[in-house]
């Protein structure tokens, strides 16, 4: 008796539950009916496209950086104050165009005093020649006027005067080179990227003071995975993408480094730009290489519908339109949109006039 009263206090309860409930969910009042019509459109609210797949190539895209083929760095072959530097970073420069002047009173002045050692030389080298043909004419005139030992000495004399004559003027290049190094020109033609010294700096042999690039030798260097890598060769027409700029550069592969980085297992593939203005080393750009076929559909933006984070589209079948979810990728050309999922070919879908 206990049991059953116990099951109907139980069975009450939940009922009593259920009510409340429906209560709560406005089971008991008037519902608002809902106009489908602004969901759905009717079939002369828009008009119709048949959805068609496009085929286009497959691309890879490898990130990479710009990079200079022709770059080098300014630095002296001797210890001086830096004069003057005549160019700033940025500064377009042309081939044999003086960019350091170092200070060259000391080397002038040793170039100076080569010189004189020169002069000096020569003179003596001239008095001992004389010195040594007039002797000649007398042995030869008179054989015993003579002594051999006078012979050798003044043969001697003269051998040391022309090594002194070379040897002063050995040196007399020396210093001229010498001063030709306090003059720093560029070895290219290119622009300065940075410049590391400033006048009344001290300049030391390997110590950098300038630094350019020839722009027109700008390549993108990309790390590419094996497999794709394997597929380029050397002077394959390809096409760049830089970020910065927001254009595409027509590209050749210049060269492949035959090595694979063993982490990565990518090859890194060097491809020469056409020139750009804008183009700077160090930019960030992708390598777009074409790998196959894929096929990709697009519809226009218009037809896409968003509700809240979803897209829709609206199908027109022969029931009726119906609303389907559908997942967009990138954007395409003429304000046209990627479809990855929810279409295929032959679909009709209702692009609404509102």
């Amino acid at each position: 008796m206990k049991i059953a009263i116990k099951m109907t206090a139980v069975t009450a309860a939940l009922v009593l539950l259920g009510v409340v409930m429906a209560y709560l969910a406005g089971y008991f009042e008037e519902k608002i009916p809902i106009d489908f019509r602004r969901v759905l459109p009717d079939a002369g609210d828009g008009e119709s496209l048949v959805v068609k797949v496009n085929t286009e190539p497959l691309v890879e895209r490898a990130a990479g950086t710009l990079r200079a083929k022709v770059e080098t760095v300014i630095s002296p072959l001797i210890t001086a104050t830096i004069s003057s530097i005549a160019v700033w970073a940025g500064d377009e420069v042309e081939p044999g165009e003086v960019l350091v002047s170092l200070d060259a009173r000391e080397l002038k002045a040793r170039l100076d005093q080569a010189r004189q050692s020169v002069v000096s030389a020569r003179a003596q080298l001239t008095r001992t020649e004389k010195e040594a043909q007039r002797v000649r004419r007398i042995f030869k005139s008179d054989p015993g006027a003579i002594s051999k030992a006078e012979r050798d000495r003044i043969e001697a004399a003269l051998s040391t005067a022309r090594a002194r004559s070379i040897s002063a003027q050995r040196y007399e290049d020396e210093a001229r080179t010498a001063l030709s190094y306090s003059k720093l020109t560029s070895p290219i033609a290119g622009r300065i990227v940075e410049r590391y010294a400033d006048p009344g700096d001290t300049a030391r042999p390997g110590v950098p003071v300038l630094r350019l690039y020839n722009p027109a030798t700008l390549r993108l260097e990309a790390s590419v995975r094996e497999s794709v890598a394997s597929k380029l060769t050397e002077n394959q027409a390809i096409v760049a993408e830089i970020d910065a700029v927001g254009k595409r550069f027509d590209g050749v592969v210049d060269e492949i480094v035959p090595s694979a980085d063993p982490g990565s297992r990518t090859f890194l593939v060097k491809v020469n730009l056409s020139t750009g203005s804008r183009l700077y080393p160090g930019m960030f750009g992708r390598l777009l290489i074409p790998i196959g076929q894929t096929e990709r559909i697009y519809i226009p933006a218009a037809a896409v519908t968003e509700v809240g984070q979803l897209n829709f589209v609206i199908i027109r079948t022969e029931q009726g339109n119906s609303r389907r979810y559908v997942r967009l990728g990138q954007r395409g050309p003429d304000d046209q949109i990627e479809v990855v999922s929810g279409l295929k070919a032959g679909e009709q879908i209702l692009i609404s006039r509102q």
